[in-house]
């Protein structure tokens, strides 16, 4: 069977849609010796990545995602492939096209959280462009020959938002909380070529990615690091992710404004720091995080630090290794990677007590209401109170959770899918 991935996500600079994509291509370069694959990648990729398995070919395809030319240029290189099947890991599928394909949907944030607020453009063309959105949308769901939802969470808003459709063609197949496999050391002399072959850091880290390398180093040089490198101050609680509104970081602003207001006292471990609480709040440097900065700044709401976009896993990982507790009071998430990540590094975790949380990490979290400010920072006052306590009471649960969630099942399991839909 020849099968197309449209990949031109997969470099890490994309974030959720990253891990997802490299992880189902080198899952299936992996595990998959019979089938042809045809790769679609973006120019600099292109240059850059090297398959190992023969039955992989890499094909140029430079075109941004959620564009004209997209709607276009894939078509037209498809149609040169001609494949019995293309996987589209996101919603972005050509209207054009018609050729059997299978659609990855991730979450169906602009139907169920519609806002003006979550995008930079003028309102007649946000009007616009949403309207365009939600016809891609509707047309991959209603073409795809199957669909696969990242959690039974999407799984439903499929269903909910457009009625018509066959639950039949929806198969949930969760994504992994296991080692990334471009960075997991089993793969090292396979199939994912050689150390140095991607620009950016997050990928050339892979030989020596494991987190006990980093533990190994002493919590007094961690949090050096740490405040010369990206001025953080300690304690800390930590976010980690995108900053568009239904993340809902201005209750989790609000509410931290709040906990300050109680004076409240945070264990500090060594160093000399005040027992002062901060939050630091990771992601990016876009719109979305200086209009934060803009508020937290007119709000005078001290002690909230945005270290960026963070680019290396050392940082990433004393990061990580130096926080009280990890946060996530997003309001919509298709799976919910960062709160996985940060139980794997056995951190404790609070999240929103909606969406796709309480489905994918079951008991192994305090919860909260995200929609109510006093509930986020009374949650933040109990947990710094309790903080020892809670760790015994929830961090033996997260391995349990974790084991749910693999990678290679994940690429196993959209194998089965591809064999199921040629056969349709």
């Amino acid at each position: 069977m020849k099968i197309a991935i449209d990949a031109r996500f997969i470099n890490p600079e994309n974030r959720g849609l990253s891990t997802y994509t490299r992880n189902l291509v080198f899952g299936l370069e992996h595990i998959d010796k019979k089938n042809q694959y045809y790769i679609l990648l973006r120019n600099k990729d292109c240059a850059t990545l090297k398959f190992h398995n023969p039955r992989f070919k890499k094909i140029k395809a430079e075109s941004h995602w959620y564009g004209i030319k997209e709607q276009f240029l894939i078509p037209f290189i498809l149609h040169k492939i001609k494949p019995d099947l293309t996987h589209f890991p996101h919603f972005n599928v050509p209207m054009i096209y018609n050729r059997p394909f299978i659609t990855t949907i991730h979450d169906l944030i602009l139907f169920a959280y519609p806002t003006k607020r979550a995008s930079t453009l003028s309102t007649l063309t946000y009007t616009v462009k949403n309207r365009a959105y939600r016809a891609v949308i509707k047309h991959a769901v209603s073409k795809s020959k199957s669909i696969i939802a990242v959690s039974q969470s999407t799984s439903r808003d499929i269903q909910k938002f457009f009625p018509r459709i066959d639950s039949r063609k929806v198969t949930t197949i969760y994504e992994g909380a296991d080692e990334d496999i471009f960075f997991s050391s089993a793969y090292k002399n396979s199939s994912l070529g050689k150390i140095g072959e991607w620009a950016n850091p997050l990928w050339q880290d892979r030989k020596s990615f494991s987190t006990n390398k980093y533990k190994k180093i002493s919590r007094k040089k961690r949090q050096e690091w740490l405040s010369e490198r990206i001025s953080i101050k300690f304690p800390f609680i930590f976010y980690l992710g995108g900053a568009y509104p239904h993340k809902n970081l201005e209750r989790l602003i609000l509410a931290f404004k709040q906990v300050q207001k109680k004076r409240l006292a945070a264990p500090v471990k060594t160093g000399k720091h005040s027992n002062e609480l901060n939050l630091v709040i990771a992601g990016g440097e876009d719109y979305f995080f200086n209009r934060l900065k803009t508020s937290v700044k007119r709000k005078n709401i001290p002690n909230v630090i945005f270290p960026g976009f963070v680019a290396d896993r050392k940082t990433l990982e004393f990061l990580y290794q130096e926080a009280l507790f990890c946060i996530f009071p997003s309001l919509y998430e298709g799976f919910g990677l960062p709160p996985l990540e940060a139980l794997k590094r056995e951190k404790l975790v609070l999240c929103n007590n909606g969406t796709c949380f309480p489905e994918i990490l079951g008991n192994s979290v305090i919860y909260f209401n995200g929609k109510s400010v006093t509930d986020i920072g009374n949650s933040i006052i109990g947990t710094v109170k309790n903080l020892k306590s809670l760790k015994k009471t929830y961090l033996p649960k997260a391995s349990k959770t974790l084991a749910r969630y693999s990678w290679r099942k994940m690429a196993q399991e959209t194998l089965v899918l591809y064999k199921k839909a040629a056969r349709k």
